[in-house]
């Protein structure tokens, strides 16, 4: 399998992407050898490779469960990285024969759950038990929930076991009822797998939907509007792919962030007032090889939603039951570059949407995926990505890396550093960054620069995650386990830490040891500072960006020692405020006696 070069090159499928029998028949071919279990641990980590790039996952960090055969019916948590609380629970079997098996899942997901997640403190607690409300949470973005995953399918099963007297029966209902249980199985998974791979390798080759009369044009531009049933379509036969050169990913529904309210306004327009939508909404705009026409079908060639994706998602969710219509534009064209410029001029639905496409000019999608392979930078071995377990961590690191590489970006070239945790749109040199990097060759070498460093010090993070795991393996903590978990959100691309880290590094080695000295460096001897000191010293940035971990967690540390409060909760609570407000010059003392 080979990443394609442009942004219109479709990738063939590997054959066991073509249904899911033979996607079901390509993973049992794989584990046939495996005892049973090597079995569940290697599907284990098929099953957080694949979900941790889905919406299902957003914001979340996985864990496979050490204990394994002794996993007390969880094998993959997700946790928040910021808080350290564990949001999903997984159980995944490559096979569920049975309604005894299923069984057995829900009994041990309710045995964790009053051990693990609720324990009871008394027996009365323990009687009251069947009255808890498990939604009861004050962020319902952040609500425990089991999963079940397997590629077994599990409806038969499923009607058997609901028709049973099994004593578990109470919680699975009580699971359902809260929204608490999601179960993923057969095809289900399957399709998860493909959305993934669609969203990493391939773009529509070809787009249709209805069109009672000629979409309105001038030169290479048509307007008109979309039934939202077929935008659905388009969505459901072609995935997230249809959004491989958006500016940015679906950013979610509910309170995550400000803006999203934005979100649920399309949302709740598309379910509760659809015929309001054309009036409300911006539209979407396709970016395409060709449009033609063929018995009142408007036939889009290579084509893809380059902005618009929040309003194709949200009506994607919400499924309107009646009329609903979206304003649509078409811009025909075969220049591979242009895709930023035309999202650029687009009226959009976010207040973020400023600052997104002046990034988009620089690191968008594809250009980041052309930038790796024309100069040899592998974030895994691609070539060797043949299998579906291969290709599914090749697709999760991926997605972690292109977030790094945004908040790295933003920080490096920035007035002050710090720049990673506000987004402000001033405080990014783009005039600068223009001069210097004004043709799409300039820009692909920039994002391998960019690379290189993410690659190198992603190296050196493992190692730290080694030496300071941010989950605990046994009961008793040690002092490098409590040191991984109140930093361990530094290893992850939660709000930028660990860019931020690489950045220090960076500073600490070419001699930039003051905020104000970043206003004064040129970006042409930041970046040549910067590749000359990854070509001629990447051990010695290795060392120094360990280095940096260790200072960043010593000054924090020192800031809240003398706290009254419980030194976890106040740094879990405090922790992001204290970085985004410190100067880095207060982190160099610290470095130098390390």
């Amino acid at each position: 399998m080979s990443i394609p070069a442009m942004a219109s090159t479709i990738v063939d499928y590997p054959s066991f992407l073509e249904s899911y029998t033979f996607f079901y028949q390509h993973i049992e071919e794989l584990y046939g050898h495996f005892s049973n279990v090597e079995k569940g641990r290697e599907f284990a980590r098929l099953v957080r490779d694949t979900l941790s790039s889905s919406d299902l996952c957003f914001g979340l960090e996985p864990k496979l469960n050490e204990k394994e055969s002794h996993d007390e019916g969880v094998d993959i948590f997700w946790h928040d990285p910021e808080t350290n609380k564990q949001i999903l629970f997984c159980q995944s079997k490559f096979k569920i024969q049975g309604k005894d098996e299923f069984d057995s899942v829900i009994s041990k997901f309710e045995s964790y759950y009053k051990k693990q997640i609720n324990p009871p403190s008394t027996i009365e607690q323990l009687q009251l038990f069947k009255d808890v409300d498990l939604a009861k949470n004050p962020n319902p973005e952040k609500k425990e929930t089991f999963l079940i995953v397997t590629l077994w399918k599990l409806e038969k099963i499923i009607e058997n076991y609901r028709n049973s007297a099994r004593p578990s029966l109470e919680f699975f209902n009580k699971l359902l009822k809260d929204d608490s249980l999601k179960i993923i199985d057969g095809e289900k998974f399957y399709k998860y797998f493909l959305d993934s791979y669609q969203k990493e390798y391939s773009i529509p080759q070809e787009v249709r939907f209805k069109c009672g009369q000629r979409l309105i044009s001038y030169n290479n531009v048509y307007v008109g509007i979309i039934d939202s049933r077929d935008l659905i379509d388009i969505y459901i036969k072609n995935g997230n792919g249809i959004f491989f050169e958006n500016v940015r990913d679906f950013i979610g529904l509910g309170n995550r962030e400000s803006f999203l309210d934005i979100n649920n306004e399309i949302f709740k327009t598309a379910s509760e007032e659809p015929s309001k939508m054309i009036e409300r909404n911006n539209g979407i705009t396709f970016k395409a090889g060709s449009l033609e026409y063929s018995d009142g079908t408007v036939i889009l060639k290579n084509a893809g939603i380059i902005n618009g994706c929040q309003t194709t998602l949200c009506i994607v969710k919400a499924s309107p039951s009646s009329e609903c219509f979206v304003p649509i534009k078409v811009v025909v064209t075969s220049d591979e570059q242009n895709s930023s410029d035309i999202a650029r001029t687009t009226n959009t639905q976010n207040r973020i949407d400023k600052i997104n496409l002046e990034l988009s000019d620089f690191i968008r999608p594809q250009l980041i995926k052309i930038s790796l392979v024309e100069y040899g930078i592998s974030l895994m071995d691609e070539d060797s990505a043949t299998t579906a377990p291969q290709i599914a961590a090749s697709i999760s690191t991926q997605k972690i890396f292109k977030s790094d590489l945004r908040y790295l970006f933003i920080g490096l070239f920035s007035t002050t550093p710090r720049n990673i945790f506000n987004s402000d749109y001033g405080q990014i040199r783009f005039d600068d960054l223009k001069d210097e990097f004004p043709t799409f060759d300039d820009k692909k070498k920039l994002n391998a620069l960019l690379a290189k460093i993410l690659v190198s010090a992603n190296n050196t993070f493992d190692i730290l995650r080694e030496q300071y795991p941010s989950v605990s393996t046994s009961d008793l903590v040690t002092s490098e386990e409590k040191v991984g978990k109140i930093f361990g959100r530094f290893y992850t691309d939660k709000k930028g830490y660990k860019s931020y880290l690489m950045i220090l590094a960076i500073y600490t080695l070419i001699g930039i040891s003051e905020e104000k000295e970043v206003k004064k460096q040129k970006i042409r001897d930041i970046i040549d500072d910067t590749e000359n000191l990854l070509d001629d010293q990447e051990e010695k940035f290795k060392k120094a960006l360990g280095k940096i971990f260790r200072s960043v967690a010593v000054a924090v540390l020192q800031h809240f020692s003398s706290d009254s409060k419980d030194l976890d909760t106040e740094i879990s609570q405090n922790l992001y405020k204290y970085i985004k407000n410190t100067r880095l010059e207060n982190y160099y003392t610290i470095y130098s006696l390390l």
